[in-house]
Formats: C-alpha cells, structure tokens, sequence
C-alpha cells in the first residue's frame, strides 16, 4: 500500500496487482484492512426510494428508466412530501440510518420541484437519517443549496471505467459526471460513488474502474457495488449477445480491491444481490462490505427483502450499524408516547392517514365494492357456477338438517377430527390420485403453511416472478434463500440452476403456480419438471386457478401430467375458484401429510374449517366429476371473450382457453378509470394494481364464469370500445408471448 495512508495515490498497477491476487489471500488482507478501520460485524442498513420514476432522457444501457426503452416503466410525477416521508419513517423504524432518494432527472433544474425535493431532503434530515439523493447531474448552485438543506451524501456513480464507458451511455460524457462529483465535494456533502459490474466489461475495465476511484480526492466516503440485473427492454439484454452474469467471485474481488485501497469508505453491496447465494454475500461482508440497501426494490429493481436480510445478518453474527444520537432522539421513548398513552395513538393514527393519502395520490387506496349481479359480474372466480349448483346446495341444506354443527369448535390437534373432513380428505386424494391429501383454513394459510415447514433456512427455492402474496409470505417466512425466476422462462430456471447449486445438505425446491391468477397463463410444468428431475429439484404448484377446470375429471395440471409427478412433492388446491368455497387442500403422500400436521403452525394453530366447508366441497367435487361440460363451457366461454375483444382492436393477455383475461392498461388511474366507467354501466369489474402486478402493468382482470349472460361478452366489449379515453390495444403480446406496450404507445 502507498505510504500516505490518508489520501493514497495508487498506480494501475498497484491497483491491478491487488486485484489479482490470489483470491484468499486478496479477501485476508481485505479483512485485515476493515478490522483496522471500521467497528466489527456493523452493517449499515439503507434504504433506496424512487422519488421520480420513469421518462429519463439519457440512454444508459442498462436503465429500465430511461424514456426511449420499453421496459414497462411508466414515468411517473414526482412523489408528495407526505409519501416521502412516511416512507422514511418506515425505514427509520426498520433500523436503516441512511435514507436514499432517487429522481430519473439528466440534471437538476432550480424549480418548484427542485424546491420539493430540498423540503423532503430537510424534513428526513429531521428525522435523525443520513439523507443521499441522487438526481442526476449537479451545477455548484445546485450542490450548495442541497448542502444547505442537510444533504449527507450525493450519489453520482461512474458506472464502468473512463476506456469502456462510451460502449454503455452517449448522452453524458466521463468528465461529466467527474465535474458533478467535484461540485458536490466543493459543497461539503459527502460522495456517493461506484460502478456497475456485468455490463461486458473485461476485467482490465473493472480495475480501471477501481484505480479512477480510489484516485478521487478524496475517494468516495461510500462506494457502492453494483451487479447489471437484466431488463428485458434495454440494450444490454436485448442484444443477440448480451453480457454474461458476473462470476460471483468477481463480484467478492471487487469488494475486497474496494475495501483495500479505500480504507476508510463504506462499501456498500448494491444493486444485483438477489443473484448472489447467502454463501457469497458472506464472503463479501468479511471482505469488507459494510453497509447493503435493504428493502425489496431498489428503484425499479428487485432486491431482497427485508425478512431475509436479518435473517443472513443474524446467521452471520452481524448486526445493524447503530441509529445516529439524531435517529435515537426521535424515537418514541418506552412509556412516555408509546403506541399505549393517547399521543402515541394519535401519532399512530396519523402515520396511519399519511400512508393512506399517499395510497391515494397513487391511485392505490381501496375499498371493498359491493357484490355485483352474476350475470354482469366479471370479476368472480366462481369459473363453474357452483355457489348456486342445486346439488351442492342440497347436500349442504341435507348435511345441515342431519344435524352437522355450523363450527369445529377447535383446532384438530384439540377437538378431534370430524367425520366430514375426513372424509373430504381421502375423496380428494382419490381424485387427485395421490395418497393423502390435508385440509386448511384458507389458500393463503396453505401456501404460507406448506412453504414455511417444508423450505429450511439453508436451503434455496426457485420462484416464478409472477407468484401470488401466499406463496412469496411462506418463502420468506422459511428463510430459505429465494432465487427469482423470470415468468414462465424455462432457459432462465435453468441458468438459475446452474449458479445455484446445492452445497452441502441444501435442498432445491421450484414454486410455481399452473394457471397464474392475473396474467392467465399456465406455466409449463412438463419442461420446468424435466430441468428439475435432472438437477435434483422438488416442485411445488399452486393449483388455485386450475382445479376443477383442467386435468383428468378437472382435478388440476398435475393430475393430468402423471409423467411429471416424481418431481412434484406437493399441489395446492385453494377451494374459493373454481370449487366456489373456501379452505384449502393440500395433496401429496402420506410422509407429507403427517410433516404438515406435525410441523404446520397455520394448521396446528388453526381452528379447523366448519364440516359443512367439507360438505360443500366434496359435494362440488362430484358434480364436477358429473358434467365434464361444465368445463368445456368455459372455454368456450373464455375464447369468445378473447374474440369480442381482439374484434375491437384490444389485445388481450392469457391462454386462448383461461377464464382469466387480463388487459393491460399500463398505469393506475388508467385502471382505474376503466374499471370505474365499466362499474357506472353495470358490469362489475375491477382494476388490479400494483403490488398485486409489476409496477407499469396495472389491469383490468376479467373472468368467464357459468352465469354470465350469454351476450354480456358482446356488450362488455363494445362498452370498452365506446369508452372515452380509451386507446385499445394498450398492449401486445411479442413473438415470446410477453405483454409489451403497441407500437403507437411507444
């Protein structure tokens, strides 16, 4: 290392010999140089907002936001101070000490909304926080007055090095982005600088980048590292060859170089980190890394959430860097405006009301509608009619006048099984054809029962971007590290395979839905099932939206493929679709049935369903298995929908023979609006909205269902067709079959 510890000149060579040294001999002295310099086992928690999302006119190649790609990112207005700063004060109760704001702006522009984002920069400075913004470019005037403000810290990355930099970005040169540094440090705010690795840079680049950063002066207070995460619509990941993924031990060379030659800097695990085993983030924080984002989204990208990132620091024996005096002031003191004295409720009750304003300024708030006539209804999952089927009502009013209880009084465990229930289990596993099969309260008590005891912390499971809130809260509440999975990509699982390889006792599990509740589209399970049995990976499939409509007798895509059954450990079967009740059967052997019922907290705990839920259900069950037609009508039923709409210029989403037909309208309001117009004329049909769908893909969902009038299609479609402010199709499907704004959008 150069003698002048405090502000050290390295040469390219001395950066590159760091770099290449032997890989543990690299992480040793890399350890050696944080132990001297920062507090042992402290991360720094942060968190990253986007402020302003979308409509960037520069055209960095990596950038979903950037206004001349089609990635799905909508532009988006800048958001309220209440938003802002309610989600500070989440961030600050969730133990991060640094709050990040990000605008998608080329350069700051003195106006009223540079003047917005100086009053958020003084309020979350208010709260105790560490407050980094970055917004693009910055003029001396412009730093000075965001120092003024309380600025801790300014992010402006230089992405690669200065040789490879005009292969990613035109729009703004290397020194540009070196004259906003120097503006910022000038001001008195700290810098905020580092790269993107995986952008097909060469190694050479990476220690160029390196060399440019340690050689600030001085260098960067915070270097964050950042991994390329991949988005379909940018250049680098849609050209014939896009960059590989970097190699996770270059990412921990990167780190240990960066920690080396900048002693003193936070270096900060970025962007990317969902692509990096708890393994490799772990050889990073003893490298050095001493701070992460937390929080599932970093700007328009995905992260890992926060349950999981405790969950690794508290395996690792490292802790959360300690709030600053500021932060410790403002936290409510221990029975002195606590949540139980009348202040603390009233802060409570207006943290509450900030969050629901913000809601409402993003087309987010939401009530619950009244219920709609069945023949105008368009939204029910009631696929076959068999809330009002006249045999299931008869066996449930016969059950009923038998003298069936109305409750179970209990749980299981406690007072006993019913005859009913039992017998509700073994007809569905004969008609699922397997050997068992247990029933739940609820689908979401399934999926977050089944996930949360079969998934053990150290192990990895494979998840389909597009899966429902159930089966996301049971990965996270396992621990197991999540691996998300593009929808319904069958080359993406299989790279996903290949850099997450079981280690030691881990175990590899893939959770999918077959038919997915908002897109429409049925997952293919016989591929995904051949890349599991060949890697040695156990399957578990979400049948909500299948049973009763597909497969052998309608008992869902499993049933139908027996071929793919060996890699299948469990189905779930949510009754509240197409079985038109409620509850949950859960079908496997009977190895699975006795783990639930052992190791299952939302069974054990759970009081158990009414026997008459089982009456009704076995009985759907039968007339099912009783007219196959019913089924047949759907699809009849969904394919004429799909033609009254394709007709009128929309292009809608889903499997030609799905009951679900998504159209993609792009934003909120948008949905909303249709929705609302489509409400005032009698149908009843609802908007979707983010998170239940990717941010930019808000929705109009509508189901065919046995009950809806014979001609409600034909007239659904020409009300949309008629509807002001309605430019169809607001969406198309590409050569992949994935949705991607029409041509006259873009």
């Amino acid at each position: 290392m150069p003698a002048n510890a405090t502000a050290p000149t390295w040469t390219l060579p001395q950066v590159s010999h760091v770099y290449r040294l032997p890989l543990f001999e690299l992480i040793a002295q890399a350890h050696a140089v944080h132990l001297q310099h920062h507090p042992e086992g402290e991360v720094q928690l942060c968190h990253l907002l986007s402020v302003k999302t979308g409509g960037c006119p520069e055209d960095c190649a990596y950038c979903p936001q950037a206004a001349r790609y089609h990635t799905g990112v909508e532009a988006t207005p800048l958001l309220s101070h209440a938003e802002v700063l309610a989600a500070a004060e989440r961030a600050r109760a969730a133990g991060s000490t640094r709050f990040c704001m990000g605008a998608a702006w080329r350069h700051v522009k003195d106006g009223p909304e540079f003047d917005r984002v100086l009053e958020m920069v003084r309020d979350v400075a208010g709260l105790g926080l560490e407050v980094c913004c970055t917004l693009g470019m910055l003029g001396p005037q412009q730093a000075e007055r965001l120092a003024a403000a309380g600025l801790t810290a300014y992010n402006h990355n230089l992405d690669t090095s200065p040789e490879f930099y005009g292969h990613i970005i035109s729009t703004r040169t290397y020194d540009d982005r070196l004259r906003t540094i120097d503006n910022v440090r000038r001001a008195g705010i700290s810098v905020c600088c580092g790269g993107i690795l995986g952008l097909g840079e060469s190694e050479t680049d990476r220690i160029s980048l390196l060399h440019t950063l340690a050689n600030l002066h001085p260098p960067p207070e915070s270097v964050p590292i950042n991994a390329l995460v991949p988005v379909a619509g940018t250049p680098l990941t849609d050209q014939p060859e896009p960059p590989a993924a970097i190699e996770a031990f270059e990412f921990i060379r990167a780190i240990a170089t960066a920690r080396v030659l900048m002693p003193r800097s936070k270096v900060r695990l970025s962007a990317g980190r969902l692509a990096l085993s708890r393994e490799a983030q772990a050889l990073c924080f003893y490298a050095g890394a001493n701070s992460i984002f937390v929080g599932d989204k970093l700007l328009t990208t995905p992260n890992p959430d926060q349950d999981h990132d405790r969950a690794l620091l508290q395996l690792l024996g490292l802790k959360a860097e300690p709030p600053t005096p500021a932060a410790r002031r403002h936290a409510a003191p221990a029975g002195a405006g606590g949540i139980s004295s009348p202040a603390g409720k009233l802060a409570m009750h207006a943290a509450w009301q900030s969050e629901m304003d913000a809601d409402r300024g993003r087309s987010r708030f939401r009530t619950l509608p009244p219920l709609a006539p069945a023949a105008a209804d368009f939204c029910s999952n009631d696929y076959l009619g068999l809330t009002r089927h006249p045999a299931v009502r008869e066996a449930v009013e016969r059950a009923l006048r038998d003298g069936l209880p109305l409750g179970s009084t209990g749980s299981r465990l406690v007072s006993g099984d019913h005859p009913a229930i039992t017998a509700l289990e073994a007809g569905f596993a004969a008609w699922r054809g397997t050997e068992a099969a247990l029933f739940f309260s609820s689908g979401y008590a399934a999926g977050v029962g089944v996930l949360s005891t079969l998934l053990r912390r150290q192990d990895i499971v494979f998840s389909d971007a597009h899966n429902p809130a159930s089966l996301i809260d049971g990965m996270r509440l396992s621990g197991a590290q999540r691996v998300i999975v593009p929808h319904n990509d069958v080359a993406a699982f299989r790279e996903a395979l290949r850099r997450h390889p079981a280690l030691g006792d881990q175990r590899r599990f893939l959770v999918v839905e077959s038919l997915y509740s908002m897109d429409g589209d049925w997952a293919p399970l016989a591929e995904l099932a051949a890349a599991c049995a060949s890697a040695g990976v156990a399957m578990i499939v979400d049948e909500a939206h299948a049973t009763g409509i597909t497969g052998a007798a309608g008992a869902g895509c499993v049933a139908a493929r027996p071929d793919i059954e060996d890699v299948v450990v469990a189905t779930l079967h949510p009754c509240g679709k197409a079985l038109g009740a409620a509850g949950a059967l859960v079908a496997g052997s009977r190895l699975l049935r006795d783990y639930l019922i052992n190791h299952s907290r939302s069974f054990v705990f759970s009081t158990a369903p009414p026997p008459v839920l089982a009456v009704q259900i076995s009985a759907a069950i039968r007339v099912i298995e009783q007219e196959p037609e019913l089924a047949s009508e759907l699809t009849a039923q969904a394919r004429h929908l799909r033609e009254q709409l394709t007709a009128l210029g929309w292009a809608p989403g889903g499997d030609p023979d799905s009951p679900i037909v998504p159209l993609v309208l792009g934003s909120d309001a948008a949905a909303l609006a249709a929705a609302a117009a489509l409400t005032a004329s009698g149908f009843a049909v609802r908007a979707i909205r983010p998170p239940t769908v990717p941010e930019g893909t808000a929705r109009l969902r509508l189901t065919v269902h046995a009950g809806q009038h014979p001609d409600a299609a034909r007239r659904l479609a020409s009300l949309l067709a008629r509807a002001p402010g309605f430019r169809p199709p607001a969406y198309a499907r590409d050569e992949a079959g994935a949705l991607r704004p029409a041509p006259a959008l873009r």
